[in-house]
């Protein structure tokens, strides 16, 4: 699923950004998804977080409640820095080089220089973009979904059945596969790597180990899914800094 989300408050540009989106991406055969926002209130970042599937943002400077250069330094910093950001514009005077690469924005548009063109071929390129970034592709109740491999911490083998469980900094996405299937899907993509015949870890994700306790932190979320013999591989693909002296075992 990709979602393109567009933070403006003006109903006739959303309006001009949907009819370019759709002429995109009308002839591709891709699951997608249009939400608007026309200003930021205490659910907004929440509802953002929370979308499932690869995102591009369309972002005005000018929004109630916050500026759309502000969203864009509040999503990178909660961790999102895969989605393309495109920043469109009546004020191009404030189109800050350095912010631009700091943010990693993907271009800087004017709503009345060419607009239509340029943010068609923008989206095309963002479209690009996020095609190279690889995802888990799955079905749920019918429904093509995608999360991209960024987004992934840890997958888990349920309990009850042979299916699995992906867990995210924001859910837990129940799939109708088992965990042997993912595990040959990601072989090639060395970020993730099998601690426990019921879990595959992300190792970008890993914020610290307790080899000792078996615990694999990844922030504030954890997984206690790491087998003994796998303690010692673990160790040596994270390096020292991810594992605290005091859980070294001996």
């Amino acid at each position: 699923m990709i979602n393109f989300i567009i933070y403006e408050d003006e109903k006739k540009f959303r309006e001009k950004y949907i009819s370019i989106i759709l002429k995109l991406i009308g002839g591709m055969k891709v699951a997608y998804r249009i939400l608007e926002f026309d200003q930021y209130d205490r659910t907004t970042a929440t509802k953002i977080k929370n979308v499932v599937g690869k995102k591009i943002y369309i972002l005005d400077i000018e929004v109630p409640g916050k500026s759309g250069l502000d969203l864009a330094r509040e999503i990178r910093n909660n961790g999102d820095w895969e989605s393309p950001m495109i920043v469109v514009t009546t004020h191009e005077q404030l189109k800050d080089t350095a912010f631009t690469s700091k943010m990693l924005m993907l271009d800087f548009i004017s709503k009345f220089y060419n607009c239509e063109n340029n943010l068609y071929d923008t989206l095309k390129l963002a479209l690009g973009i996020i095609e190279t970034n690889q995802s888990l592709n799955f079905q749920s109740n019918g429904e093509l979904l995608q999360i991209p491999y960024g987004d992934i911490l840890f997958i888990e083998k349920n309990i009850d059945d042979m299916d699995s469980t992906i867990v995210t900094r924001n859910e837990k996405i129940k799939i109708k596969k088992p965990i042997s299937s993912i595990e040959e899907e990601l072989s090639q993509d060395s970020r993730f790597f099998r601690t426990h015949r019921s879990c595959i870890v992300n190792l970008d994700k890993i914020t610290s180990v307790e080899l000792r306790e078996c615990i694999i932190h990844f922030g504030d979320i954890e997984t206690t899914l790491l087998s003994r013999d796998k303690k010692s591989e673990l160790k040596k693909k994270l390096g020292k800094t991810s594992i605290t002296q005091k859980e070294v075992e001996r």
